[in-house]
């Protein structure tokens, strides 16, 4: 280690590895220790309710989406931007309403997250409107 060069060492990262330091403010710093010391029953936790998360009634896609996000951070803090978002993506298509929705936006050939939720949103709103008619 460098002279002046302060870091958490762990089993298998450093502080230093992770962000930049010193951190911006107390939220950062509160992030970057929550994620380096959490337990693993609270990360096992994590991946439970990520695997098992579903929409609720009167919840909009965005903050259903936000929410898959945030839990796959805090269950696989180590985990790249790219690998997060694949996941987050997989799981989003998993758990739409209905298994032909599934299948019309996984059709569409589409990757990201945000072209998902349009198409998703836009095929929803077309289920809804021929629901109404019928």
């Amino acid at each position: 280690m460098h002279a002046g060069q302060n870091t958490l060492k762990g089993s298998h990262i450093s502080l230093h590895q992770t962000h930049s330091l010193p951190p911006r403010d107390l939220t950062e710093l509160k992030d970057i220790l929550t994620r380096r010391f959490q337990t693993r029953d609270l990360t096992a936790a994590y991946k439970a309710q990520f695997w098992t998360r579903r929409r609720q009634r009167s919840e909009d896609i965005p903050t259903y989406v936000d929410a898959l996000q945030k839990l796959a951070e805090m269950a696989w803090p180590l985990l790249d931007l790219l690998a997060t978002d694949e996941m987050v993506n997989g799981q989003f298509l998993n758990r739409l309403d209905s298994h032909e929705l599934q299948v019309q936006v996984t059709a569409t050939g589409v990757r990201q997250i945000e072209d998902l939720m349009r198409i998703a949103r836009s095929l929803e709103a077309i289920e809804g409107q021929e629901a109404g008619h019928g």
